[in-house]
């Protein structure tokens, strides 16, 4: 890999408001943990932890510090709205990068503060910003060093009553294939890139892969935001342990799904406009 790249650490959803949709990601099912701010940015967020990977919900915290596009984002609605690499170590993620012509910015620092009934969590991390023209169809991309690990993942915080244990596929639109390609080659190398006739996969060899669709594609799922033009992050999966139990949490909690090819499809309006999909590991 290009930049050192490692596997999917977490996808990010969008929100307007993170109170109101921390106990909207419960009726579905999820340990959502107390909300934490971002001590460099402008940015708050909480984070639903699964074993190896996580989803970031992300809020505006305080709109007069840098806020890594998100208010651009949310203009058009909430959503899914980009995803964090895994990187080992940052700054050789950054020298990697560098030395083979990958647009990147130097590594940056982050913490969080996030406050548990009986202690704080001081959480660290070294965040890599890739050029935009190095993602297509993910709508932001970045790569993501935790300094703190273990204080990530806290007792009791993986045991999800709707049985999420892991991403499995991120799934995003592009319509010009032949670029897209030639993008993930210079990021990932060109093992990690498998073109067919009408996608794109990228392998990372664990953890989620990713999906690039076309838009008629996307269409024809059901999961077109026009809004965001014709490259942008459409729809994540996520893997259970038991579906019929996640059907059953989603049914007790009213929440509004159908079935696709034996995934349950959460309809955005009850996942604060991200289009998630819930399949049997």
């Amino acid at each position: 890999m290009t930049a050192k790249v490692g596997r999917v650490d977490h996808p990010v959803v969008a929100v307007n408001n993170l109170e109101p949709t921390r106990e909207q990601y419960k009726k579905l099912g999820f340990i959502v943990p107390p909300l934490g701010r971002h001590r460099e940015w402008g940015t708050a967020n909480v984070c639903i932890m699964f074993s190896d990977d996580y989803l970031e919900i992300r809020g505006v915290g305080d709109p007069t510090k840098f806020l890594a596009g998100l208010d651009k984002f949310l203009v058009h609605g909430e959503g899914l709205c980009g995803v964090a690499f895994n990187s080992k170590n940052a700054d050789e993620s950054y020298a990697e990068a560098i030395a083979t012509g990958v647009g990147i910015e130097p590594p940056k620092h982050l913490n969080r503060k996030l406050a548990l009934e009986d202690k704080t969590l001081d959480l660290h991390f070294k965040t890599v910003m890739l050029a935009h023209d190095l993602y297509p169809g993910l709508t932001h991309a970045n790569l993501c060093e935790h300094l703190t690990p273990n204080e990530l993942r806290q007792p009791g915080w993986l045991d999800h009553p709707n049985g999420v244990i892991s991403f499995g596929r991120l799934v995003g639109v592009v319509r010009d294939f032949d670029a897209a390609q030639a993008a993930y080659t210079r990021l990932l190398g060109g093992e990690n890139v498998k073109r067919e006739e009408n996608r794109i996969f990228l392998d990372f060899g664990e953890g989620a892969d990713v999906e690039l669709i076309s838009p008629e594609e996307v269409e024809r799922r059901g999961d077109a935001q026009p809004a965001r033009g014709d490259a942008y992050m459409a729809a994540a999966t996520l893997l259970v342990k038991d579906i019929q139990i996640t059907e059953k949490t989603f049914q007790d909690n009213a929440i509004r799904f159908r079935k696709v090819d034996g995934q349950l499809a959460v309809n955005p309006e009850d996942a604060c406009g991200a289009h998630l999909y819930f399949q049997q590991a």
